[in-house]
C-alpha cells in the first residue's frame, strides 16, 4: 500500500439496502446462479440448486452491511454457492453411506420434486428472512408428521412385555455410563484434532492489510483480521462444529445448535454457544488472548476448563490462564471495531504491526532505533495516522531511501525526504 494513498474514511455502502433491492438483484441473477450451482452439484444433485442459491442470498442479506459494490456481491454469492454446493454433496454422500451400511431408506434423502421458478424461490427466501418456515418445508414437515403419527399408532397397537428387558438395561447403563462418557469426550477431542489436520479442510486466508468476513454453514459469522488463517474441517456442522485460527478473529456464534462451537487457537480451545468473542494468537506471539463481548465461553487448557464471562479478557501461555493486561486486551480486540492499538512495545514490533495491519513495509537502517518504545493508535483504514503515531512516540520521521519507505531519527536523520 503506497503511503501517499489517502485513507478510505467513507462509511460502508450497501448494495442490498432493503428487501426491494434484494429482490431486484435476486430476480435479475437467479437463472445465472442456478446454472452455476447446477454445474457444481452435478446431474445427480442438480435439483438442489435453487435451495443453494436461496441460501447464498440469505447469507448475503445477513452480511449486507459490508457488501459495498455489485462486484463484491457477486464474489460473495459465488463463494457461498461453492461452499453450499460442497455441503449439499457431502450431506448426500453421508446419507448414501448410512443407506448402504445402516439400512436408512432413500426417503430420508431430501429430493426436490421439480425445479423452483424464480417466483417460488423468492417466496421461499422471503419466508426465511422473516424467520418462518418456507412453504415447501411446511408441506414436507406436515407430511412427515402425519406419517410419524400413523407409525406411532401402529406401534401402540402391538402388545409388548418390556419389564425384564428394562431392568437389565437400567443396570447395564448405570455400570457403563461413566466410562462411556469419558471415552466419548476423549474420542470427540481426537476427532476434532484429526479433522482440523486433514488434507480436505477448507482454508480461508487474509493477506497483509486485508480483512474478510466468512459465514459458516451453521450461520456463525467470523470476522478475520489481516494475516489470518481460518481452518474449517470438511465435516463442519455434520458431526463436528469446530474451527482453528492462526492470527486473530472475532466470532458471532449462532445459538441454534445443541453442540458447542469450538475454536482451536494456539494450545487453547474456546467453547461457546450463542456469544460474541475475539481470539488472537499469531505465529510470532507467545500468548493466546480470548476476550468475551457477549455471553460467556469456556477456555480449555489441557484438562483444565475455565468459564469466562461477558467483559472479561484472559491470556493463556505455557498451560496457564491469567487475566490479560489492559495493553494485551486493547491489542487483541480494538481491530474488530476498526482501530489498531499497539501499546508497550518497541519499534521492531511496531514495524511488524505496520506491515500486518496496513501493508506498509517500512525499513530502519539505524538498528539502534529498533529498541525505542512505540505506540500505534489509529483507524485500520488510515495508514497516514498510523505512521504519524509511530513518528510521535518513537522520535522518528517517515521518509524514502531510494524506493524504500523508512524511518530515520528526527535528530540525526537529515538525508531523507520528510513526508
Amino acid at each position: 500500500m503506497p503511503v501517499t494513498s489517502q485513507p478510505t474514511d467513507q462509511p460502508y455502502g450497501q448494495v442490498l439496502s432493503d428487501e426491494k433491492a434484494l429482490e431486484r438483484v435476486f430476480r435479475a441473477s437467479y437463472a445465472k446462479w442456478v446454472a452455476d450451482a447446477k454445474g457444481r452439484l452435478g446431474p445427480d444433485a442438480a435439483s438442489a440448486a435453487p435451495r443453494v442459491v436461496s441460501k447464498a442470498f440469505h447469507l448475503a442479506w445477513q452480511d449486507r452491511a459490508r457488501i459495498r459494490s455489485q462486484d463484491e456481491l457477486d464474489a460473495f454469492i459465488g463463494a457461498q454457492i461453492h461452499h453450499q454446493s460442497a455441503r449439499e454433496l457431502s450431506r448426500r454422500a453421508s446419507v448414501h453411506r448410512l443407506e448402504k451400511n445402516e439400512n436408512v431408506s432413500q426417503k430420508d434423502i431430501h429430493h426436490d420434486a421439480k425445479e423452483m421458478t424464480v417466483d417460488e424461490a423468492w417466496e421461499r427466501l422471503q419466508h426465511t428472512l422473516q424467520g418462518s418456515v418456507a412453504p415447501e418445508a411446511a408441506r414436507q414437515r406436515a407430511s412427515t408428521a402425519r406419517h410419524g403419527a400413523a407409525e406411532h399408532v401402529k406401534d401402540l397397537a402391538k402388545e409388548r412385555k418390556w419389564g425384564p428387558f428394562i431392568l437389565i438395561g437400567v443396570v447395564g447403563a448405570a455400570i457403563a455410563i461413566g466410562g462411556i462418557w469419558y471415552i466419548n469426550k476423549a474420542g470427540e477431542t481426537r476427532a476434532i484434532t484429526n479433522a482440523l489436520a486433514a488434507q480436505d479442510v477448507r482454508a480461508y486466508n487474509t493477506g497483509i492489510g486485508q480483512a474478510a468476513n466468512v459465514t459458516l454453514d451453521d450461520g456463525t459469522v467470523v470476522h478475520l483480521a489481516p494475516d489470518t488463517k481460518l481452518t474449517v474441517p470438511k465435516q463442519f456442522n455434520i458431526g463436528i462444529r469446530a474451527v482453528k485460527i492462526d492470527g486473530a478473529a472475532n466470532f458471532e456464534v449462532t445459538q441454534a445448535q445443541d453442540k458447542p462451537f469450538e475454536v482451536r487457537v494456539g494450545d487453547a480451545a474456546v467453547l461457546a454457544h450463542g456469544t460474541v468473542f475475539t481470539v488472537r494468537k499469531y505465529p510470532d506471539e507467545n500468548i493466546v488472548v480470548v476476550s468475551v463481548k457477549q455471553g460467556s465461553v469456556d477456555v480449555r487448557l489441557g484438562d483444565s476448563v475455565s468459564a469466562i464471562p461477558t467483559g472479561k479478557t484472559v491470556a493463556a501461555a505455557n498451560g496457564a490462564l491469567r487475566d490479560a493486561t489492559a495493553e494485551e486486551t486493547q491489542e487483541a480486540t480494538t481491530w474488530a471495531d476498526g482501530n489498531v492499538s499497539i501499546v508497550g512495545h518497541n519499534l521492531r514490533f511496531g514495524l511488524v504491526a505496520l506491515k500486518r495491519w496496513y501493508g506498509l513495509d517500512v525499513h530502519v537502517q539505524d538498528t539502534t532505533l529498533l529498541s525505542r518504545s512505540v505506540f500505534i493508535v489509529a483507524p485500520l483504514n488510515s495508514p497516514k495516522e498510523a505512521i504519524s503515531s509511530v513518528e510521535k512516540s518513537a522520535g522518528v520521521h517517515f521518509t524514502y531511501i531510494g524506493d524504500n519507505m523508512a524511518f530515520e531519527d528526527t535528530v540525526r536523520g537529515r538525508g531523507g525526504r520528510r513526508r
